[in-house]
């Protein structure tokens, strides 16, 4: 370090120790805002920066005000000689660093900044600060003077006389008091009024100042042009008039050291609070952004599961109507056995076989597949109306996000990448939304999840029975159970010898017929069961995966900036306590 505090030793142990203090606090504001990314104004972090890396300068005491208010002769009249321009145009277009120098000399640190050495003797407590003047109609050199004004430890505001505190001047004020730095007001060229005027001016000054900053800060009353002729004629009733010594004495006696150390601490906390509140703020608003979006989503989630309870539950209502068919088919079967298994029917057992197995087909197998496939058809149908009722959700909720962000202008008040990552996410999700409804073929799908479902059964109920329909199948599942009925019945006849095992063999047929029915109907609800529950999970997966990028963005942010709001709070209350312990 090699500025002031070092090279004078001007800072006690306890000041050494709130020097430190506010440079971890800088370092955790910088460590805290790095986390926005590229959020962050570059100009921010640029002034951020530089607060940093002139904890450890001269005191600045920067002079402002607009242009042909009199800076520069201010200056001039300070120093006792002409060390920068004047003139009643904007003459000042760069910032110039006026420090101490055994002889004069200039060096040029960038494009718009020069350092002048010159050898006064309040050059060697202080560095003083010449800006461009404002509300000239070259607007970089406001720009210029606005982004120096950070690194000010004390800001020596200059208006005129002739138009004191204009709209314009109040407005940069505001900008002054903004990075929480003291002000002083110089009121420049009173030697164009009389006393009763001038008293008029500084009560109006010193009376629309204190509503601004809320205290009334110091005026300094003077004629910079009566002050340096007095200086260099040597007329001490000139001087008297100037008022010019009351200025000289402030900045020379009562900005002592111990007031400049003091003011050189608070200078950089101003900065550091201005830069927590407004990202602070910026985190908070982000937040509430998301609370709205995490809502959204859980309530998106919310639905997909109430979708998949809904399913589920439409889908046992549907199995059992397949079981009751199967059941009222096994009850039809089992009559149709005790009225056609008995000795009193043994003539036309033994000579219809073919007409017995016809009639069981179209009496009691009838339109069991039929039924069964009609049931299945209406839960695919309705599964496929509610994928497509969950998508149209969806895009509703999208169209109104954005109709949100337009009519709040969140994008424009946000900014950075945070609120364009999560227009597009929502774009992106919009369109996905879009694409699905506007190929949705209910048809299509119905046919496509039929055919799936066929296939499904057909391989686990009746290997090798290839795609064919979900009736087709049945009936060649229910053949078998016929043919297992028939092949007990020939086994019964080719036993007639025995008439008494034909109750035996009847018993045995409907056992044989019930054992059949028994795995039909669990291979059924099992492969129904199995693919349902597929194809419901394969439907909210879709989803899921379409609207992740936009739910992934909003957690991620969302613990982000919680992160970012305990940092930033927590520097505030430092700063807080920082401020107390300086003033104390």
């Amino acid at each position: 370090m090699q500025g002031i505090f070092i090279r004078r030793k001007l800072l006690t142990e306890r000041q050494e120790a709130l020097l430190e203090r506010i440079r971890a606090v800088l370092e955790a504001l910088r460590a805290a805002l790095h986390r926005f990314g590229t959020d962050v104004a570059p100009a921010d972090a640029r002034t951020l920066d530089e607060t940093l890396a002139h904890l450890d300068e001269l005191f600045l005491l920067v002079v402002a005000g607009e242009y042909n208010s009199g800076k520069s002769s201010f200056i001039n009249a300070l120093l006792g000689e002409t060390i920068v321009a004047e003139g009643v145009t904007p003459t000042t277009d760069r910032i110039t660093i006026l420090r101490h120098g055994d002889e004069p000399g200039e060096s040029v640190a960038d494009a718009f900044l020069v350092e002048q050495r010159f050898p006064a003797e309040v050059l060697r407590r202080i560095a003083i600060v010449d800006t461009p003047g404002t509300n000239a109609i070259i607007r970089r050199h406001e720009e210029l003077t606005r982004e120096f004004i950070p690194r000010a430890d004390l800001v020596l505001f200059v208006t005129s006389a002739d138009r004191p505190f204009s709209e314009s001047e109040r407005a940069f004020l505001e900008v002054i008091r903004a990075w929480g730095k003291k002000v002083v007001i110089v009121l420049n060229k009173v030697d164009l009024l009389d006393e009763a005027g001038l008293a008029e001016v500084v009560e109006f000054v010193g009376r629309h100042a204190e509503d601004l900053f809320g205290t009334r800060p110091e005026i300094f009353a003077v004629s910079s042009r009566m002050a340096r002729l007095a200086r260099e004629t040597g007329d001490q009733s000139q001087w008297q008039a100037s008022r010019f010594a009351a200025v000289e004495r402030y900045i020379g006696e009562t900005l002592d050291e111990e007031q400049r150390v003091r003011l050189k601490l608070l200078s950089p906390l101003g900065v550091a609070r201005r830069f927590a509140e407004a990202y602070l703020g910026v985190a908070e608003e982000r937040l509430e952004t998301l609370r709205t979006d995490i809502a959204t989503i859980e309530n998106i989630e919310r639905q997909l599961d109430a979708f998949r309870d809904d399913l589920r539950t439409d889908f046992r209502y549907h199995q059992t109507e397949v079981e009751n068919i199967l059941n009222e088919f096994e009850l039809r079967g089992m009559q149709f056995f005790d009225d056609t298994i008995r000795l009193g029917n043994l003539p036309n057992m033994v000579r219809r076989q073919h007409e017995i197995a016809e009639t069981f087909e179209r009496e009691i197998v009838a339109d069991v597949p039929q039924q069964i496939e009609a049931r299945l058809q209406t839960l695919i149908d309705w599964m496929v109306e509610k994928n497509l009722r969950m998508w149209q959700a969806i895009m509703d909720y999208l169209r109104r996000e954005r109709a949100i962000e337009q009519r709040t202008g969140l994008i424009g008040e946000v900014g950075g990448s945070f609120a364009y990552n999560r227009s597009a996410l929502i774009e992106s999700v919009a369109r996905e939304a879009q694409k699905v409804i506007a190929t949705y073929d209910r048809e299509a799908e119905a046919q496509v999840l039929a055919e799936e479902v066929r296939a499904a059964i057909a391989g686990s109920a009746l290997a090798g029975a290839g795609a064919v329909g979900i009736g087709a199948l049945l009936v060649l599942l229910l053949k078998g159970a016929l043919l297992d009925v028939s092949g007990v019945l020939a086994a019964g006849v080719l036993a007639i010898g025995g008439l008494y095992l034909i109750p035996n063999k009847r018993r045995q047929v409907k056992r044989q017929f019930h054992q059949r029915l028994v795995e039909l109907r669990d291979n059924l609800a099992q492969t129904m069961e199995r693919q349902f529950g597929s194809e419901l999970e394969r439907m909210i997966a879709r989803i899921y995966e379409a609207i992740t990028p936009y739910t992934r963005f909003v957690r991620v942010q969302h613990d982000l900036l919680l992160a970012v709001q305990r940092d930033l709070s927590d520097t505030e209350v430092e700063i807080g306590k920082l401020i107390a312990d300086i003033e104390r």
